[in-house]
């Protein structure tokens, strides 16, 4: 064949190469444009997440309308990890989640955490240099939003409080993980911050599947602490918290069947009106010791978690932007006016075991206790809050039959007894876990720093990690308690 032939057939082959060639680049560029990894600085994002949906009152109440009918609060399976492209955050959180050593709190002056700031360094380089993704594609997909909260959350608290505190008092939180919490907040109608669903409730795999769905059976898998000593006590501090949500979901079952009957047609006469006070005395005789169990699994606490461990190496860690008075102003890149944001962290506050106990019984709280309560309502995830607006609806029921009834009178007031006594004890683990520790504050490594923030630690309330100053909400929040007392 002649020299003229191949060369033909070359430059066939040729050109097909480079069409397919060319094909390809295409394509890759229109998928580099549509997707969430584009690094085009996106328009500033501003914090508007949608009303919750009005109750349907003609719906009869039940909690299992807004809550796994098996797991209560958790999700009925451990949660999913992030789908590509989203993973890249599982493993920047993975490389200060582990048993090696990583970050220490920014605040901590001892060798031992001054020894681990270049390290802390690197890792907080990382997450600046990640593109700020769009979550869109996952919007619709609640299990995968939730562990995006969880981690994007959480890997906002490690970088925040592994920053050596700046002198001007701010902080700004990169958009690469502070625009995506936002956006993926307002969508879950959650605070863009860590709240106790993050620590707790989205938080655990289970041991063994084939096991009962049950606090002993989870492994908590992100902790502050995975590589020091305080991994336990931060661990079991979770379990015992995770106790309390299984057994405050034995009191939301049992006030579906209160509410059930409380919901029965009027009664004809006294006999029959006498059964029926019996009936509602009886589901209150029952919620009252499951809340004293729930006071016991509480006081449980200290056997397993340290006070010292807690106050210095947990807690610390919870702090949002408003917890300390004083503390950091955080600023998140890319979002519009930060100051309307609710970032005071996680909370016991935020668990809604004992505001659905509240909702029942129409507990009022008081100036000291009420601002702090409505405000946890904003960590918790929406359908809870939905739970607690259908079943303040009720509470009007049971108040008239207790003023009508004196076994239902009695019966109502012993279970106030149990939540004062529950509130009581938790004042007294507060004085343990906070105040105690802050009044005897050591003046070495993270104690030292603390006492240098600004003025000393003995001159400081002692706040919540939820925000409040703390003792003063606690007793506010046990006398409203007994003042429902009839």
């Amino acid at each position: 064949m002649s020299h003229s032939y191949y060369q033909s057939l070359f430059q066939l082959w040729f050109l097909s190469s480079l069409r397919t060639m060319l094909a390809i680049v295409q394509r890759l560029l229109q998928r580099l444009v549509a997707s969430p990894t584009a690094t085009s600085t996106p328009p500033p994002l501003r914090w508007e997440p949608e009303p919750d949906a009005p109750i349907d009152l003609e719906k009869p109440y039940n909690h299992s309308r807004y809550l796994d009918a098996e797991t209560g609060a958790f999700p009925s399976k451990p949660l999913p990890h992030l789908p590509q492209p989203f993973y890249a955050f599982e493993e920047i959180l993975a490389l200060v989640n582990g048993p090696l050593p990583a970050l220490s709190l920014g605040e901590d002056k001892s060798e031992e955490a001054i020894s681990r700031r270049p390290f802390g360094e690197k890792w907080r380089a990382k997450v600046r240099a990640q593109p700020t993704l769009d979550f869109t594609p996952l919007k619709d997909d609640i299990p995968t939003l939730q562990r995006a909260h969880a981690v994007l959350a959480w890997l906002v608290h490690f970088y925040v409080h592994s920053t050596p505190p700046p002198p001007n008092k701010e902080i700004v939180v990169p958009a690469s993980i502070a625009r995506p919490l936002v956006q993926v907040s307002q969508w879950l109608k959650i605070a863009p911050v860590l709240t106790y669903a993050d620590t707790v409730l989205w938080n655990f795999e289970l041991e063994d599947e084939a096991k009962p769905f049950t606090a002993n059976n989870m492994t908590f898998t992100t902790l502050f602490n995975m590589s020091n000593e305080a991994s336990r006590d931060e661990s079991e501090f979770y379990r015992c918290c995770a106790w309390i949500e299984q057994r405050g979901f034995d009191c939301t079952k049992l006030i579906t069947s209160l509410v059930e009957d409380l919901e029965s047609p009027p009664l004809s006469n006294d006999l029959d009106k006498a059964d029926y006070h019996e009936l509602i005395a009886g589901h209150l005789r029952v919620l009252a010791p499951v809340v004293h169990d729930l006071t016991d699994i509480l006081m449980s606490v200290k056997n397993s978690c340290r006070p010292n461990a807690f106050y210095s190496s947990i807690r610390p860690w919870y702090r949002g932007s408003d917890t300390e008075g004083e503390g950091l102003r955080w600023v998140y890149e890319g979002v519009e006016d930060c100051g309307s944001l609710e970032l005071s962290g996680p909370s016991a506050g935020q668990t809604s075991t004992f505001h659905v106990l509240d909702a029942l019984l129409g507990v009022q709280h008081n100036d000291k206790s009420r601002p702090f309560m409505e405000r946890m309502l904003q960590y918790m995830p929406a359908e809870q809050r939905a739970l607690l607006r259908h079943l303040q609806h009720h509470s009007h029921f049971i108040r008239n039959l207790v003023n009508e009834s004196e076994v239902v009178r009695d019966a109502y007031n012993a279970v106030l007894d149990a939540m004062a006594k529950f509130r009581t004890d938790h004042l007294q683990v507060a004085v343990r876990y906070v105040v105690s520790p802050k009044d005897k504050c050591p003046i070495t490594g993270l104690s030292a720093a603390m006492s240098q923030a600004g003025c000393p630690a003995q001159q400081r309330k002692s706040r919540g990690t939820g925000g409040n100053e703390l003792s003063t909400m606690l007793k506010g929040s046990r006398d409203s308690t007994r003042s429902m007392r009839v």
